[in-house]
């Protein structure tokens, strides 16, 4: 009896382990995170206040206010968490929730701007996760040149190519981009601002 109750519980926590081993970890990007942002930790002081802030705040506002949100736990892929997240911490939803929306015509999701747990999920379908990371990659590269400072900021570039996956012989897999409908003036029901408007005219 001893036996078969050791056992079971063996089982049970080799299955917890392959079930954490598969969920995003905020702890994971969180070193990456500041080792891009330096001493000020990626606090924006205009939101939260002139003041310096330790690492243990830092660690506190990112989870919460971004990690959590946008369902970082819920993610099996690590990469996929993180290109996004990130993207969400250094600019924003962007102008009418674009770069949600690119990260939602990239997994074949509604295109509302709202990240929702069935985005999660349909993220996680995809077997290959850089089919996800490399395309939302490329779209960072985009968003970050068109704007008017970008040659101001290099830094926007190196950080969104550090998520890159490439294969053994340095070769971008997935390297392909794939931008929302609200960029190609697709959404008639959106109505696109200046700095929207002037991004997808990018493009033609």
């Amino acid at each position: 009896m001893k036996q078969i109750k050791l056992m079971l519980l063996t089982g049970f926590m080799v299955s917890m382990t392959i079930i954490t081993s598969e969920a995003a970890s905020f702890e994971k990007y969180f070193q990456k995170l500041i080792r891009f942002e330096g001493k000020g930790y990626g606090i924006n002081k205009r939101v939260w206040g002139k003041k310096t802030f330790t690492k243990a705040e830092a660690f506190k506002i990112h989870r919460k206010h971004y990690w959590n949100k946008y369902h970082g736990d819920l993610f099996k892929s690590q990469e996929v968490a993180e290109i996004l997240i990130d993207q969400i911490i250094t600019a924003g939803e962007g102008v009418n929730r674009v770069n949600i929306r690119a990260f939602e015509a990239i997994i074949g999701a509604p295109q509302d701007g709202r990240l929702s747990i069935e985005d999660v999920e349909l993220a996680n379908s995809f077997f290959q996760c850089e089919y996800i990371v490399n395309p939302y990659m490329n779209y960072r590269l985009h968003y970050y040149g068109s704007r008017k400072n970008a040659s101001r900021y290099p830094g926007w570039t190196k950080r969104a190519k550090a998520f890159g996956i490439l294969d053994e012989e340095k070769n971008m897999l997935a390297d392909f981009l794939i931008l929302p409908d609200i960029l190609m003036a697709k959404d008639p029901e959106v109505s696109l601002d200046d700095k929207t408007d002037k991004l997808a005219s990018k493009l033609n």
